[in-house]
């Protein structure tokens, strides 16, 4: 039962590292969700709280923090725009094309016009003279695919943004982005240890060179309470024999089957963030990657991981 450090890895100088948007950033992305008073909505009460995780997120060597205009809405922007601001040595993307009606509640708007309004309003925010990746949060089925990427496309052209992404595409929605933006930057989709499906997905960006970034990688919320806590518990099993705790594990899985994604992650803690970060680096092997699987299948069955799930959630 063993375990490959970095310095096993073939090639250990970028083990943690990514190239994205054309820089060579942490694998490993502060997401912004957590920056907010709840999972992505409101106003924390002591706003020097997630300062502060924004602050270790940069001593732990993270270069690469990740939000959208919906978070908030526009409140985790808002703070990392007063911590980060406009430093050219820390790579931030956000995310436009998607609504926040109330609590818990989300929508779809990929109006051109209104995606150029958020982009605008992002950068008011995040105190940016240019964002350096913006992605489509979502493709919305109602408005033109063209016009939807031709309205960051017209930003990047003035210098507003520097690259382009595209967030929770379908395979089929891929091939229709690339036709229309073959220097996308970046993708993003669900990826953790119990929703597995776009493996295929990143595999194809992997070939086609293009990085893809798993989001939602700690789970969060989207199983019951108590089978959340068992699955923990099994990976902190698995990575008790290798110093690892269960984040840690269910990180490393992510890295060992996708070795050339990127991961973003949320944290409400300084602690869990170094923790977090230092996985970036790990990699398991054929064995542990076996007995992660099994655990998943044995503590899940049937169960569908879904995000959207709130009913006994964790």
């Amino acid at each position: 039962m063993t375990l490959a450090p970095p310095s096993a890895l073939p090639d250990s100088s970028v083990a943690d590292r990514l190239v994205i948007a054309g820089r060579r950033v942490s694998r490993l992305a502060l997401g912004g969700a957590r920056l907010t008073a709840g999972d992505g909505w409101g106003v924390p009460r002591d706003l020097e709280v997630p300062r502060g995780i924004l602050r270790a997120a940069l001593e732990a060597g993270i270069d690469h923090i990740d939000t959208a205009d919906a978070l908030g809405p526009a409140v985790s922007e808002q703070i990392i725009g007063d911590v980060i601001g406009d430093r050219d040595d820390v790579l931030v993307a956000t995310k436009v094309g998607m609504l926040r009606p109330g609590p818990g509640e989300w929508g779809v708007l990929g109006r051109p016009d209104y995606l150029r309004q958020q982009v605008h309003a992002s950068l008011f925010r995040l105190r940016r003279e240019r964002i350096d990746l913006v992605y489509l949060h979502r493709i919305d089925p109602d408005y033109p695919l063209a016009d939807q990427l031709g309205a960051l496309q017209q930003l990047q052209t003035q210098g507003l943004i520097g690259h382009i992404g595209v967030s929770q595409p379908t395979a089929s929605q891929l091939e229709d982005v690339l036709a229309l933006e073959p220097d996308l930057a970046a993708v993003q989709s669900l990826y953790n240890v119990a929703a597995r499906g776009d493996a295929e997905l990143a595999r194809t960006l992997e070939v086609r060179g293009i990085p893809f970034l798993a989001y939602w990688p700690l789970l969060g919320r989207g199983i019951a309470a108590d089978r959340h806590r068992a699955l923990f518990e099994g990976l902190a099993s698995i990575g008790g024999p290798l110093g690892l705790d269960g984040p840690q594990v269910a990180l490393a899985w992510i890295f060992s089957t996708l070795p050339g994604a990127g991961a973003v992650v949320g944290s409400r803690s300084a602690a869990h963030l170094r923790s977090n970060a230092r996985s970036a680096g790990l990699r398991l092997d054929v064995e542990n990657l076996g007995r992660v699987t099994a655990l998943v299948d044995d503590v899940l069955g049937d169960t569908v991981f879904d995000p959207r799930h709130s009913k006994d959630e964790r």
